[in-house]
């Protein structure tokens, strides 16, 4: 949830390399939340898996409803009742 909130705020599309919050979008993904375009890990000359970076193209209305469902509720608007002064 944190990570979509981060997304929420930030200018998209975007770029994210580290292979951990990869593999956050890769599951806000498949829960329908983002659309993201994720390379597969591909591996190298020295048979390590690389990750290249992931791009969030966008928050999709599931992904919205998702963040206002979790949002804080709103204050309670309070009354604003007229006073007499003293004397009156």
């Amino acid at each position: 949830m944190n990570l979509l909130r981060r997304l929420a705020t930030a200018q998209l599309p975007c770029a994210e390399a580290d292979p951990a919050m990869i593999d956050r979008l890769r599951i806000l993904e498949a829960a329908g939340q983002v659309e993201a375009l994720i390379p597969p890990a591909r591996a190298d000359f020295d048979d390590c898996l690389r990750q290249d970076a992931a791009t969030v193209v966008g928050i999709t209305p599931a992904g919205r409803e998702t963040l206002a469902a979790d949002a804080p509720p709103e204050e309670p608007s309070r009354f604003i009742g007229t006073r007499r002064r003293s004397g009156e």
